[in-house]
Order: structure tokens, then sequence, then C-alpha cells
């Protein structure tokens, strides 16, 4: 129970693994990419980085911050939420992303998207909205299914 929910080793690397796929993802649909963006870029937010990966034109042209978070829902502060209701930690981590990110973010004229996900596989609502609705299906493509 440890593994799943500790802020050292295997989540800290996995959450790499996931920022990296995304970017990579993110390059071969041909989409300008910039990886951990934000430090310094407003006065009153100088250590935040909302943007694990930034993607211009993501949001009706707009630049999209994708923030990475994996969470357990074995956490104390998650357990009794989760235990009743599937995706609840990857909701509060969502929150919790919004809180800290969207002030710098309309600052700098970027939507903010937190990409939660928990330890035991279960994507938050925004991440998997995200994955299926991205710039292409809102340009009138539809996605595809296999």
């Amino acid at each position: 129970m440890h593994a799943a929910s500790c802020r050292h080793g295997d989540v800290v690397t996995r959450h790499n693994q996931l920022h990296d796929i995304f970017a990579d993802f993110c390059r071969r649909a041909h989409l300008s990419v910039r990886v951990e963006v934000g430090y310094g870029l407003s006065r009153d937010h100088v250590n935040s980085r909302p943007a694990d990966v930034l993607v211009q034109g993501w949001d009706r042209g707009k630049p999209t911050a994708f923030d990475v978070t994996l969470t357990s829902p074995l956490t104390p502060v998650t357990l009794n939420k989760a235990s009743a209701s599937v995706g609840a930690a990857a909701y509060a981590a969502e929150s919790r992303k919004h809180a800290a990110n969207d002030t710098k973010c309309q600052e700098l004229g970027w939507t903010c998207i937190p990409l939660a996900v928990e330890t035991y596989g279960n994507w938050g609502k925004e991440a998997r909205c995200a994955f299926f609705f991205s710039p292409c299906n809102s340009a009138g493509h539809q996605p595809v299914y296999s």
C-alpha cells in the first residue's frame, strides 16, 4: 500500500513517464509543445510551474497548460470518498491543481487542464475529456475507435 501512495520513487517515475508520453503524443500530432513551462513568467507566482506540457492552440487557439498529477485513493485524505465513489481521488487532485494553477494560467492567457490519474489507473474527468475532445475533434473530425 505504501508504494501506491508514496510521493517519492515510483510515483515520480510514473509522473515523468506520463509527462513524456503525453508530450510525445502531441508532437506526433504535429502540435507545438513545450515542457516544464511557467517558472518566473508571472510576478505573483514566481515559483509555480503550471505546465508539465504546454500545447499551443489546443483550446480554440489558446495555449493549454497540462499538469500531470498522480494520486492515490488510499491516502487518509481521500480514502473515505474514494471507497464510496470511483474517481474521487482524481477529482480531488483536479481541484487541487486548479486551485494552484488557474490564476497564473489566466494571467498568461492559458487554459489549465489537470491530467489526474489514480495509482490504480482511473483517469480524472478532465483528462478523459481532453483525450476524447482533442483539437482535431474540435475541428470537425470524429474520434476513431477500434
